[in-house]
This record gives C-alpha cells, sequence and structure tokens, in this order.
C-alpha cells in the first residue's frame, strides 16, 4: 500500500539535534473524519509518524507537543475548522504543563482542538494527574477520545475506565463478515460508547465503508472516505476551503463557546483532585 501524501522534517529540527540522530524525518499528513451516517464533517486529524529512525518515548513526546503546535497554528490561520492531535499518557504525565501553555496561547481557538489520548494504561504513574488533564480539558470544551490499538475494543477496558472518552477510534476489523462489523457496535456499547461516536480507521474500499455505515458505526478514515492530505502543501489549504460547504460541522449537545482558560488553572485542577 502507497504511503500517503506527506509534509516531511528532518528529525533533529523537531526533536533536538543534540539527540544522537542525524538522519530520518517527521512526517505528517491530514485524516479527514467523517459521518457514515448524515453529510457531516468533523475533525481532521493530524497525524504524526517517524520515517528512518525510531524514537524512544521522551522523543515521541516531543514529536506529539510539536504537532499540537502544529494543529493550533492551522486553527489560528483557519486552515481548518476542527483538528485532531493525539497524546500518549507519558506526554500528558511529562508535559502537562507545556501543553497547558500552549492552549493558553491559542485560547480563542482551542474549543476546535480535540485530544485522542493512547498509551498503555499499566505503566500510568499517576491516574490521578491523566484525569485532572482530561477534566482540564473538557472544562476547555475540548473533546477527548481514547485510540484503541488493541483489536478489539473490550481488550483496553483499563483504559477506557481512565479516560472515560468522548469518542473511540480504531482500525477496521480484518475481516468483511458482517459478524465482525456488528461485534465491534456491540462492544462499543460494553464499554460505554455509542457506536454514533466511534471512529472506524483504516477504511480502504467501498465495501467496508457500507459494512461500517450497515452497523451503525458513527465516522470513518480512510481512502473509501476521504483521501490523506498533506497539511501544508500549498494545494492543501485551498482543497480543504472547498470541503466546507459540503458539511454541516458536528457539534456535541452540550458544546458551548469555550472561556479562556485562566493562567495556573491546570495546576488549580490538579490541587482539587490531589
Amino acid at each position: 500500500m502507497s504511503l500517503p501524501p506527506a509534509h516531511r522534517w528532518p528529525a533533529p529540527a523537531v526533536i533536538g539535534k543534540f539527540e544522537g540522530i542525524a538522519n530520518g524525518a517527521v512526517c505528517a499528513t491530514i485524516w479527514p473524519t467523517r459521518s457514515l451516517q448524515t453529510p457531516e464533517r468533523w475533525f481532521d486529524e493530524l497525524y504524526l509518524w517517524t520515517d528512518g529512525f525510531e524514537p524512544t518515548p521522551v522523543q515521541w513526546s516531543r514529536i506529539q507537543l510539536f504537532g499540537l503546535r502544529r494543529a493550533l497554528g492551522m486553527l489560528e490561520r483557519e486552515e481548518c475548522k476542527q483538528i485532531a492531535v493525539t497524546l500518549s499518557f507519558g506526554t500528558v504525565q511529562k508535559y502537562d504543563e507545556r501543553i497547558d501553555t500552549q492552549l493558553r496561547a491559542h485560547a480563542l481557538v482551542a474549543h476546535r482542538l480535540s485530544v485522542i489520548l493512547r498509551g498503555s494504561v499499566e505503566l500510568v504513574r499517576s491516574h490521578y494527574r491523566i484525569r485532572a488533564f482530561i477534566d482540564y480539558l473538557r472544562a476547555q470544551q475540548i473533546p477527548v477520545g481514547l485510540r484503541v490499538t488493541a483489536p478489539r475494543l473490550t481488550m483496553d477496558l483499563s483504559a477506557f475506565a481512565l479516560v472515560q472518552p468522548d469518542f473511540a477510534k480504531i482500525l477496521a476489523p480484518a475481516s468483511n463478515l458482517g459478524e465482525a462489523w456488528q461485534n465491534l457496535t456491540l462492544e462499543a456499547r460494553v464499554v460505554g460508547i455509542s457506536e454514533q461516536w466511534l471512529i472506524v480507521a483504516g477504511l480502504q474500499t467501498q465495501e467496508q465503508l457500507e459494512l461500517a455505515a450497515q452497523a451503525g458505526i458513527g465516522f470513518g478514515q480512510g481512502n473509501a472516505v476521504r483521501p490523506a492530505q498533506n497539511p501544508f502543501g500549498d494545494i492543501n489549504t485551498s482543497q480543504r476551503a472547498t470541503w466546507a460547504p459540503e458539511f454541516a460541522t458536528v457539534v456535541r449537545p452540550d458544546d458551548q463557546l469555550s472561556q479562556s482558560p485562566s493562567p495556573g488553572a491546570l495546576e488549580q485542577v490538579l490541587k482539587i483532585r490531589s
């Protein structure tokens, strides 16, 4: 399968030239997230990966912080209506104050951001710190999702219990049998997510798209939904601008205009929860 169109940065420019990585690149693409049931668009996910080197956990955190900064900049420049980024539990534990600083620096657009959390709960040192961070995001009207890396939703019950996500994202089932897709919606209910707030990624064929829609899954990503885009290409900005009239933006019933977070708001939440 061919790689999606992507923007590339030299790895040292992103994670630091003193990290001992002379070659390699950090790559970014945009995966549009679209409703499978209605003519609605949700967010464009800024998806990052590396090419030519395997980053350490600390380097991955730096890459994720770089992605957050880039995503907020795209919102500021009106290059997209809503955008999502992924943050690992480790990044939140190490750099929650830096994340807070970025959100406060972009307070007027931060409510148009969605954060997808991922990681192993077994490696989380402080559950209360993760929960405090989630509460802080929701206070700014930022939806919080969970990226499930296991093949089945119910294999990540501890993560669902910790995050209590507004939505969840998982790769499409390998099988094209209808039963596999129906089981996916049943498992979503078991873990506490309505199938209407489930994102299935990797939809590559029309058959997969139809199976997902028939199962009642709310949202999808993949070439069968919308092809990936270079997030910082010259053509991409104008292309995304032409999509806007085709879709209504997804707004959850309890969404409201956010207020700018006050300095030290995250620290206040942490003190309350401690």
